[in-house]
């Protein structure tokens, strides 16, 4: 069976990706799986919408084989359709074209962007103990230099703790430096009354 993590990565973002999936430019003469307003949705469109939603490769392959998991693929294919209806009546009534429509998906697009460039990046190796060491001794001296050094557990006792702690701020190093590159590659400024403090 699957694990846990691949069907929730289905769930939460099935619905932005499937939107915004799109063809190749390479000829595509697999099965056609579905039929949306005239457009097709193909096999291997189907198995790169999977391949992009799991982190493992292994487990997708799985998903896309396994005869258990038919009941869920049909349930992505069927959200997939639903996905390019809604895009195409959202284009056939003009909604696409509505201002705060574009702002939303602007915001949306910017945001898979982000998200891709964080992932590019970060390091998908676990810590090593001399990392996770490294970054509780920190913490303990951050902690002992605001008054509160009484009752710091042992690196031992908060050690996963510890590797979650550092990932996330790994993460927000990452963002932190994906922002400052953008912000030399692609300059921006602001009027002085719409600065934030600090910048």
């Amino acid at each position: 069976m699957f694990k846990t993590p691949f069907r929730t990565v289905l769930i939460a973002g099935s619905a932005l990706v499937l939107s915004l999936a799109c063809k190749t430019s390479k000829p595509d003469t697999s099965r056609v799986i579905a039929n949306v307003g005239g457009e097709k949705i193909t096999e291997a469109e189907f198995q790169d919408v999977v391949k992009t939603l799991s982190p493992d490769p292994k487990e997708a392959q799985a998903f896309l084989t396994d005869p258990a998991a038919r009941e869920e693929r049909a349930n992505l294919a069927s959200r997939l359709a639903m996905s390019r209806a809604i895009t195409a009546y959202a284009k056939q009534t003009g909604l696409d074209q509505d201002p705060s429509v574009k702002r939303q998906l602007e915001q949306q697009q910017a945001n898979v962007f982000f998200q891709a460039l964080a992932k590019r990046r970060s390091v998908t190796a676990e810590p090593t103990d001399e990392q996770l060491r490294a970054f509780y001794n920190e913490q303990v001296d951050r902690m002992k230099a605001a008054g509160q050094a009484q009752g710091i557990p042992a690196f031992e006792v908060v050690k996963a703790q510890v590797a979650q702690g550092y990932k996330q701020k790994r993460m927000a190093d990452i963002s932190t430096e994906i922002q400052k590159e953008i912000k030399t590659k692609v300059p921006v400024t602001l009027a002085d009354d719409y600065r934030p403090a600090g910048e």
